[in-house]
């Protein structure tokens, strides 16, 4: 799967919250893991909680996708 990177931190690939499109045009979010338990919501298998700051995903929703 090829991933290209329509919101982040500035930080480039590194271990910072990004968003990436696929070539399948569907969205990967790389963010801090959240205890679905400690929060109060049940997961089914293979599915995660993560976090990532607001302005990270409103800068993916207004990329161009160039």
């Amino acid at each position: 799967m090829a991933l290209k990177q329509i919101g982040g931190s500035g930080c480039g690939n590194g271990p910072c919250p990004t968003v990436y499109e696929t070539e399948n045009k569907t969205i990967v979010v790389q963010g801090f893991s959240v205890d679905g338990e400690r929060v109060g919501i049940s997961l089914p298998p293979g599915e995660n909680l993560v976090e990532i700051p607001r302005y990270i995903l409103e800068r993916a929703l207004a990329s161009d996708g160039s």
